[in-house]
């Protein structure tokens, strides 16, 4: 039985995405991901922006980093 594993993707914001919320942004990133996922993964630790924890009302900013 051979198990997949997640990729980690690294995604750079750019001037048109900067200044919506973290979560908003997952949301547009992951389609067909529900909503409560998101938050878990977001109070669990798993994004991470620059190297950061973030909560879900986190805006972004041109040059993060998202994990």
């Amino acid at each position: 039985m051979k198990t997949e594993t997640p990729s980690v993707k690294i995604v750079a914001i750019t001037a048109d995405e900067a200044g919506q919320r973290i979560d908003n942004f997952l949301r547009t990133q992951l389609k067909g991901v529900p909503k409560s996922m998101i938050y878990r993964i977001l109070r669990k630790g798993e994004v991470r922006v620059n190297k950061k924890r973030i909560k879900p009302e986190y805006k972004l900013e041109a040059g993060d980093e998202v994990r």
